[in-house]
């Protein structure tokens, strides 16, 4: 059964950032990434603001071990694929969004495992740090890597051909529809435990935990990017990216690393995220 569930989890990651990457413009993307004060800005609220505060939060409010390193590995993780579609909601820049999660999913190769690993470390005993499941998370990461290549190249291959807005209408629904399992099937996990474990029952310390650091990386991007004068568009992009991270990955991993009611509380963290 565990088994199973992975590989559902695991094949709704990959349909997800697949079905977004696909309806990229691989040009916009190329014209973006030559903005580099926006792109270092997002890349620094992302890897280093993001997981300190996690790291903040599970160290002083004492979170148990299913529900902090779950929550260390949400806020550690690269940017999500509905990010483009918040940006798009609040009238971010669109192409800066997609750019900074392409490249915010390769940045975190190193930097998802390295905060991961430290801020375990001074979270959590040495044998909570040596039980990691190394293998799950880069199988995640991996996932989400190939995903992301593969729709860009399908976007970029596809750029001018008759078919075209067809294939794009078809992948953003395959994205959307896959996103929306995603969010069923963590709903599911976590609410077929015992009554304590269900999302509606937790203790206050659980909604509180796992707002805060989301909350906490908006309001600072918000005010770094206004600091250095970022462009009002940018601004709400670096913001978004900054807290909307891939909880697919946390996902994923949850299934691999608890079982019982363990794995019920871990799949909770992602949901409420």
């Amino acid at each position: 059964m565990s088994l199973l569930a992975s590989i559902t989890g695991n094949v709704l990651l990959f349909c997800l950032v697949f079905g977004m990457s696909a309806t990229t413009d691989i040009r916009s993307i190329q014209t973006q990434a030559r903005n580099t004060k926006a792109i270092a800005t997002g890349v620094f609220c992302q890897f280093i603001i993001l997981p300190f505060l996690g790291f903040v939060v599970v160290k002083f409010m004492g979170l148990e071990e299913s529900l902090g390193l779950t929550l260390l590995v949400v806020t550690s993780s690269p940017g999500g694929s509905y990010s483009n579609w918040w940006c798009s909601m609040f009238n971010g820049d669109l192409a800066l969004s997609v750019t900074m999660t392409a490249i915010s999913t390769v940045l975190s190769m190193i930097a998802l495992p390295a905060n991961l690993l430290l801020y375990t470390k001074f979270s959590y005993h040495s044998d909570v740090v040596a039980n990691l499941e190394w293998g799950a998370l880069f199988t995640a990461l991996a996932i989400v890597m190939c995903a992301i290549v593969l729709g860009l190249t399908l976007s970029a291959k596809l750029h001018g051909h008759k078919f075209q807005r067809k294939l794009q209408y078809l992948a953003n629904h395959m994205g959307n529809v896959s996103g929306f399992l995603l969010i069923v099937f963590s709903a599911t996990m976590t609410n077929t435990g015992d009554a304590d474990s269900r999302i509606w029952s937790r203790h206050w310390s659980f909604y509180v935990g796992v707002s805060l650091p989301c909350l906490g990386g908006l309001v600072l991007a918000n005010i770094i990017s206004s600091m250095i004068q970022l462009p009002k568009p940018e601004r709400v992009t670096v913001a978004i990216e900054c807290c909307y991270q891939n909880v697919g990955i946390a996902t994923s991993l949850a299934l691999t690393m608890f079982k019982g009611n363990d794995l019920n509380n871990a799949m909770g963290v992602p949901f409420f995220y």
